[in-house]
């Protein structure tokens, strides 16, 4: 496996970590690491050919991390929902 799709996969992980962070400040925190992290790496181990791959690849990930928004923003309807739900039965 390659040192980008290494990464990819890291990348991934990070997501499903970051689903679970209840505290705001700990995720701003999270995220903030992480994209110093992906410009350490893009400044360090990327050659100059392959940075329209990364492009993409960060692409991608901003795909996924969107994808983990509207996760979260489900979550928060479905929630309301539920309270709207109990609060009208009484």
């Amino acid at each position: 496996m390659g040192r980008l799709e290494e990464f990819g996969k890291r990348i991934d992980e990070e997501v499903a970590k970051l689903k679970r962070i209840h505290n705001l400040e700990d995720f701003g925190r999270r995220v903030d690491e992480e994209l110093a992290r992906v410009k350490t790496f893009v400044k360090d181990d990327v050659a100059p050919e392959t940075e329209k791959r990364t492009a993409q690849f960060l692409r991608e990930v901003a795909e996924k991390l969107g994808e983990a928004a509207s996760w979260l923003e489900e979550r928060i309807a479905s929630r309301n929902a539920e309270k709207a739900q109990k609060s009208s039965k009484f």
